[in-house]
């Protein structure tokens, strides 16, 4: 099997966490324009570069494509834009696969947090 050095990692919570979203209507502009309120969500497994994401509502992302999530994974608050790339129907909800539309900082913070939220998670099971 060949290593794909720069390929990044994904990593799944071992219990999908609480974060929020609202759906925005250009994410190109450096000031997003709301077009929903904030409702909530749960993190099932991010990389630096997307999310997977469970929510209960229904969300027709061929029409609105932008959604803004925050989080917080260990210590600093994340705010980030990103785009729906797929939907999927579960029980009682869906998932959503959201591309980051992030920079090098915003990547690099969340490999940061996330290590320090692992590194946490180990020591608790000491």
């Amino acid at each position: 099997m060949l290593y794909k050095r720069n390929e990044y990692f994904r990593y799944t919570f071992e219990e999908p966490f609480k974060a929020t979203f609202r759906l925005i209507k250009d994410a190109s502009e450096t000031s997003p324009e709301e077009i929903s309120k904030k409702g909530n969500c749960k993190m099932i497994d991010i990389s630096p570069k997307g999310v997977k994401m469970y929510s209960e509502l229904l969300i027709a992302i061929d029409k609105l494509i932008h959604v803004e999530l925050q989080f917080q994974l260990d210590d600093e608050p994340i705010q980030i834009v990103g785009e729906f790339i797929w939907s999927r129907r579960q029980k009682e909800g869906f998932e959503y696969g959201i591309r980051l539309m992030g920079d090098e900082v915003s990547e690099s913070l969340i490999i940061s947090e996330l290590k320090s939220r692992r590194k946490k998670e180990l020591e608790l099971k000491k």
